[in-house]
């Protein structure tokens, strides 16, 4: 590879060779043809037009020596058209000679002004257009952009040398890297290949230096350097990629870093919660009417990272104040390990009381800011008191608290409030939007893999993946109490269940409370204390 590619008349070979070696003397590599233009008649696709192509692609650098005689050459005006096909750094020199530089520029309007209407280019080199005239004005256009070093003959050599070294040096390392993405983009919007694609640890100093360059882009370069996260985040949206597919961009985001918000954590590294907005209504479950309040659900189960966080935490999981009223039997229980054990994933072989135990410790951990935004708008941002208490403009006590949901609260999020829903995304089956054993997975994926299984009021795996702890017990349906070993209710379904329990209303699961397995999962709700 050189360093710079010498386009040029022949007329100018006395100043281009003078040129060459003062750039040699540089330590610069260049290439040109001393020959330079043909015998005319020379043969379409000859070796020596492919030679010149090949010069300039793999050049980091295209230089133009402008003049009269080389503006006017169809041969060094198809070699401009074919470095701007191929996206090269252009650099110009304008040789005036022994003439002024105002004179040069208007000996170059007169020249392509004079050239004749019907002159075409040679059939030894190519070009999209082939009109000389045509084509020497757009490339005058496109060279035209780019600031030249003017060279005189007899004086000031020297200096103009450095200012051309100074601009074929300039950010050489990026020069390079952006040919590459330039080519590398070109060749995945032609190919449709994802494997052209780069990963996003070489992706991400690419964005980072065209930031800070304010680097002018195309659609498929956009494109191109777009988050590896966002273009696989994107596949999701499409309801036809394969269940194995989404297992493998869950683990792969777990890999690269998941920026979704509400599976991760915060930046005081607390769980970052996304909250879906649910409507009030009333539910019948077991011939009992239930009333639910508006309140707010968790977008996604507790990721595996977000409970790492309360077992981490010196206040967490070994402090007594988040076990008071559980069954003395099993406070503090032992924790079982994750069984598949990927970051964004839902947090699996979690008993019911170690979820109790989460919620108590998140609703006192967590800062204002952080709660639901109908909570803090009846909140003073500079008051938080004692857990789930919190304070309005009035000064008046308004109570919420983060928990587990009551299997109704939970019915209602799944079904956004209308009833007739048998499933999150209404009412007929569809095996595309969740996982359940028919998928083939044998393992719970990411949470939010399915997009469009999302319930209508916005939260994601309501069906499939783990099932989810409601704080009620399954006989005394009506019971919300945290005392006793009584059996609680799961909702929802599971990696490992039939898709006849990845229902919103006819199926669930109970449990004693004290089991914590490899499907079951729970998620949060902010509601108002009654």
């Amino acid at each position: 590879m050189s360093d710079v590619f010498i386009s040029y008349s022949r007329h100018n070979l006395d100043f281009v060779h003078k040129l060459d070696a003062a750039l040699t003397a540089q330590g610069k590599v260049s290439w040109f043809d001393q020959k330079k233009e043909p015998l005319a008649g020379l043969p379409p696709g000859s070796k020596w037009w492919e030679e010149i192509k090949y010069g300039i692609e793999t050049a980091d650098n295209f230089l133009f020596i402008i003049s009269p005689a080389s503006i006017s050459s169809p041969y060094c005006n198809a070699e401009i058209a074919y470095a701007c096909q191929h996206e090269k750094r252009l650099v110009t020199v304008l040789y005036c000679g022994v003439e002024g530089e105002a004179d040069t520029l208007r000996s170059i309007d007169q020249v392509i002004d004079t050239i004749p209407d019907n002159s075409e280019l040679p059939p030894s080199v190519s070009a999209t257009i082939t009109n000389l005239r045509s084509l020497t004005r757009r490339n005058w256009l496109e060279i035209g952009e780019v600031q030249y070093v003017a060279f005189f003959d007899g004086h000031q050599f020297e200096r103009a040398l450095a200012q051309l070294i100074q601009g074929l040096d300039m950010d050489l390392a990026w020069i390079r890297l952006w040919s590459q993405v330039r080519q590398t983009a070109r060749i995945w919007a032609e190919t449709g290949d994802s494997s052209y694609l780069w990963s996003e640890m070489r992706l991400k100093p690419v964005r980072e230096v065209i930031a800070k360059r304010t680097q002018p882009l195309t659609e498929i370069e956009r494109d191109f350097i777009r988050p590896e996260s966002e273009r696989l985040l994107r596949e999701l949206d499409d309801i036809g990629t394969p269940h194995a597919r989404r297992s493998f961009i869950g683990e792969h985001l777990c890999k690269i870093g998941d920026p979704r918000a509400g599976v991760g954590l915060r930046p005081d590294g607390l769980p970052d919660i996304a909250w879906c907005e649910v409507p009030g209504g009333k539910i019948e479950i077991k011939e009992q009417i239930f009333t639910v309040q508006p309140f707010y659900i968790a977008k996604y189960p507790i990721t595996y990272m977000q409970f790492q966080v309360f077992l981490d935490d010196p206040d967490g999981f070994a402090c007594n104040e988040w076990w008071e009223s559980l069954t003395e039997e099993y406070r503090r229980q032992s924790m079982k390990e994750q069984h598949f054990k990927f970051v964004n994933h839902p947090r699996e072989n979690v008993s019911w009381y170690q979820s109790i135990a989460f919620c108590r410790w998140l609703n006192a951990k967590l800062p204002l800011e952080a709660w639901p935004d109908t909570a803090a708008s009846d909140m003073s941002a500079a008051t938080c008191g004692e857990p789930g208490r919190l304070r309005d403009s009035k000064q008046d006590t308004v109570k919420w608290e983060i928990r587990l949901p009551a299997e109704w609260e939970w019915q209602q999020a799944a079904t956004g409030g209308d009833q007739a829903n048998e499933y999150a995304w209404r009412t007929e089956w569809d095996g595309r939007r969740c996982n359940t054993k028919e998928c083939g997975l044998s393992r719970t994926t990411a949470v939010g893999m399915y997009p469009d299984g999302a319930s209508p009021i916005g939260a994601l795996d309501m069906l499939g993946n783990v099932w989810e702890w409601c704080v009620n017990e399954h006989k005394e349906t009506a019971n919300t109490g945290t005392t006793g070993d009584a059996e609680r209710i799961l909702r929802g379904g599971a990696w490992n269940f039939e898709h006849i329990f990845a229902h919103c209303s006819a199926k669930n699961l109970y449990w004693a409370p004290r089991y914590g397995l490899e499907h079951f999962g729970f998620r949060v709700v902010c509601a108002r204390l009654s």
